[in-house]
């Protein structure tokens, strides 16, 4: 009995490994997606505060531009979305299955 609960634990927890490198993994391949617009942001503030507040409210009329007349890009952000928010899941329930409650008493007992 104690056996096969340990057996179960040890493919939980290499359940909950392999999720968390997929999950960073995707995380980190998608990179470039979430540096871009703070490149961008970085730039504006070195030119001043003042720069900042139009350069956002244009960034949103651009966006709503984009998101009007160009839906295929707006899917393809929508898809970048979501992979970023699936590999954030996949981290966090690898995260979970790696730190249970149970797996933790089961290493305790060894």
């Amino acid at each position: 009995m104690a056996g096969r609960q340990l057996a179960t634990q040890e493919k939980r927890r290499l359940m909950g490994r392999i999720l968390v490198s997929l999950g960073f993994l995707g995380l980190i391949a998608d990179l470039a997606f979430l540096a871009q617009p703070l490149e961008r942001l970085a730039q504006k503030l070195s030119e001043g505060l003042f720069s900042v507040v139009p350069a956002l409210g244009l960034s949103v009329l651009n966006a709503a531009r984009a998101i009007a007349f160009h839906q295929i890009d707006y899917f393809s952000l929508i898809s970048r979305i979501l992979v970023l928010f699936l590999a954030l899941v996949a981290v966090v329930a690898g995260a979970v299955l790696l730190n249970s409650r149970h797996s933790v008493s089961i290493r305790g007992d060894r």
